[in-house]
């Protein structure tokens, strides 16, 4: 029998008072966590900052609302809808990476549940996809990676290579995206660049994509 960990987001029920222990809790936790490095954000850490922001806000709109603020009360409803989604873009992202590590998951703030499997699933060897593609959005640093998925691949990875594709050492990572149809890649300096992606399943990443180039603006 085996365990799936996944995080629960029950936290969509909760309360407003509850609602801000719960989301100070999930910052608290999510600050400086040694299982979930800069370098696990990278094109997402602006996802994580806006939730910093909106927290202080929900924090703010909370206390005025909780003193009779009416207007306060509506901002409060509002802003609790968009942490929701923020929450739900987040828990993506970490169950996706913590497929080797589950255990990692229970110090990211989040509930976690826990599923028992009587059948193991049968481990399913991941593949390249030879339709990744990379276009300029056309706004600055702004570029959109696509991809058809693959039997047994729970997240995706893209590569950035400013040099020389043929030097593995020029390559570093770029993000993980939880959906490879909807890539979005933000902050990147401007110039010919070269992507490659692969899928990361349960156990670990697949092949590397080709190599494809676009010029960002």
């Amino acid at each position: 029998m085996m365990m799936q960990r996944r995080i629960k987001r029950d936290y969509r029920r909760l309360s407003p008072a509850k609602f801000l222990a719960f989301i100070l809790t999930v910052r608290r936790s999510l600050t400086n966590n040694p299982n979930y490095p800069d370098t696990f954000w990278g094109a997402n850490f602006a996802l994580l900052q806006l939730l910093l922001e909106k927290t202080d806000a929900y924090e703010g709109a909370h206390r005025a609302a909780s003193n009779g603020d009416r207007l306060m009360i509506h901002d409060r409803v509002r802003l609790m809808g968009e942490i929701v989604a923020i929450l739900d873009e987040i828990a993506s992202l970490l169950d996706a990476a913590s497929v080797r590590n589950p255990d990692a998951l229970f110090t990211t703030g989040f509930s976690i549940t826990q599923e028992h499997r009587a059948h193991p699933r049968g481990k399913v060897p991941l593949t390249s996809s030879n339709d990744f593609t990379v276009i300029n959005l056309g706004e600055p640093g702004k570029a959109m990676g696509s991809a058809s998925t693959v039997p047994g691949a729970f997240n995706h990875e893209i590569h950035i290579n400013r040099g020389d594709p043929s030097r593995e050492a020029d390559w570093f990572h770029g993000s993980m995206f939880p959906n490879a149809s909807a890539m979005l890649m933000e902050n990147l300096i401007p110039g010919n660049t070269f992507f490659r992606m692969r899928h990361h399943g349960a156990d670990g990443p697949g092949p590397w994509s080709p190599t494809t180039s676009v010029t960002i603006t």
